[in-house]
């Protein structure tokens, strides 16, 4: 609780951040105002910018342009970092809760399998992609299915590669000579 705290003391401690406060809570639902406030926030420390973000999707869950924002950033701040790292459960975690709005929208899908598959967590990344075919139009399953195959080559568990392209035909049955290297 304390952390939460410092963080709006920070975030509250010169004028100029007061003033963007003040924009914000007039209109909270302007998605501009949010947008100039994490902007003037640029250089701040990771938390605030955080608990900035958190603040803005309360107020705008649907919000394509803040999710992928605040998604990048949280992966940004861990490139280079030991996939065991704590805060990749945190990601994780983020990635899910903006999946709850933006189902439909195939980047945020994209992004998080690959994520998943960075994290070599296969069952989950399996499961991911399942769901991100089940959720998006089959217009846009050629942009999954591209990912998919790629990880499921990866993967090395044969049945589970067996299983994928087997779906993959359903799909497209014009790479059946891929099935079969």
């Amino acid at each position: 609780m304390s952390s939460v705290t410092e963080d709006v003391r920070n975030v509250l401690a010169n004028e100029e951040s007061l003033r963007y406060e003040e924009e914000i809570s007039r209109n909270p639902y302007l998605l501009d105002s949010w947008l100039k406030y994490l902007e003037f926030k640029k250089d701040g420390k990771p938390s605030e910018r955080h608990f900035i973000h958190e603040r803005a999707l309360k107020c705008l869950p649907r919000s394509y342009k803040l999710w992928r924002q605040y998604l990048q950033e949280r992966g940004a701040q861990l490139a280079g970092k030991s996939i065991a790292d704590k805060r990749y459960r945190i990601l994780v975690n983020t990635y899910e809760r903006a999946l709850v709005h933006l189902h439909k929208m195939p980047r945020i899908w994209l992004d998080y399998c690959a994520v998943l598959a960075k994290l070599k967590r296969g069952t989950l990344t399996r499961r991911t992609f399942d769901r991100a075919l089940q959720a998006l139009p089959i217009t846009q399953h050629d942009r999954v299915w591209n990912l998919y195959l790629e990880w499921v080559r990866d993967f090395g568990v044969k049945d589970t590669a067996i299983r994928v392209y087997r779906r993959y035909l359903q799909y497209d049955p014009q790479h059946r000579e891929e099935f079969v290297d």
